[in-house]
């Protein structure tokens, strides 16, 4: 059983987030997979982003395998823009063999938006992220797409995969209404947790959790698992700001403008990256109030920044 499943339901919970590199160079995630290693009871899973932007990085897949051979338990992320129905199935099933059982379906960034390299590639969407949770729910039961049984060209045999199904949530969707019927819809096909896309305030989430229990007439707060990103430059701010659904507040570019002009002025390091640490831990602090399940910390490759976002939030 993977750590996240078994200790989901028990402890206010943290995961991390890697990237795979964009070249057939495994020098660096090499290094990184190992630093997350002794990371691994603190933080329960480790993310494994899927062209993220629309751009070329080794495949999810192919990282995970590496991590989990090395160690580092990974939460695959399966992305509908990129595959059709017989690629996902083929990756899910390579998933399993090598008992991988985290997996996150999401949509993943359009090809056109902004941060993408490959900006006229055509994106596939054979079926969205909530079809996809259906498919994970079949493969648990043994059955694939077609309806066949996994192993249907044997007929003594009918292997069933294990996934602990998560998906991508948007607290700052406008109108978010439409957020709150899509997550019910997911958690109607069979998810099992939600990791929402990196915030920067603490209001987007409130929001969020007192509309659905509004509207829906339940609570999801023991399923979130909410996105927080550590700055560290100003280059990666202005990446960020890139992608679709990330909005950082006034105040907070402002205190990064004012920490690169210091930077600049007294050849001081570190201090943007100062200020985004303390604003995760911040947020980590108001977060464990809203009866959340955890954290998601994408340190974008910083681990640095996400041990002592671990450190100071006693985590």
């Amino acid at each position: 059983m993977s750590l996240l499943r078994e200790n989901f339901s028990r402890k206010f919970t943290a995961t991390g987030e890697v990237s795979p590199p964009p070249c057939p160079d495994k020098t660096l995630f090499a290094r990184e997979v190992e630093e997350m290693k002794p990371l691994m009871g603190r933080i329960l899973g480790v993310n494994v982003v899927d062209g993220p932007g629309g751009r070329v990085l080794m495949s999810s897949l192919g990282a995970s395998i590496y991590m989990i051979q090395h160690g580092v338990e990974p939460i695959l992320q399966q992305v509908v823009r990129d595959k059709n129905r017989v690629a996902l199935q083929n990756d899910l099933i390579s998933a399993s063999i090598f008992e991988i059982e985290n997996v996150l379906s999401i949509a993943g960034d359009h090809p056109a938006c902004p941060a993408s390299d490959n900006p006229k590639s055509k994106p596939v969407y054979d079926m969205d992220s909530t079809t996809l949770i259906v498919m994970l729910k079949k493969l648990n039961e043994g059955k694939l797409w077609n309806g066949k049984d996994t192993n249907y060209e044997n007929k003594n045999l009918n292997a069933k995969t294990n996934f602990f199904i998560g998906t991508g949530l948007s607290p700052t969707s406008s109108p978010l209404d439409g957020e709150i019927y899509k997550v019910k819809r997911k958690l109607i096909a069979g998810c099992d947790f939600f990791q929402t896309q990196g915030v920067f305030d603490i209001e987007p989430i409130i929001n969020f959790l007192n509309l659905y229990e509004k509207t829906i007439g339940e609570k999801i707060s023991d399923k979130i698992l909410v996105g927080i990103v550590p700055i560290w430059s100003y280059g990666m701010m202005k990446y960020l700001l890139t992608l679709p659904g990330i909005v950082i507040g006034e105040k907070f570019r402002n205190d990064v403008n004012e920490a690169r002009k210091k930077q600049k002025e007294t050849g001081q390091k570190g201090l943007i990256e100062e200020i985004g640490v303390n604003l995760c831990v911040d947020l980590v602090d108001k977060i464990k109030g809203l009866g959340v399940k955890g954290v998601h910390i994408m340190p974008v490759g910083n681990l640095h920044a996400m041990k002592e976002i671990l450190d100071k939030s006693g985590l």
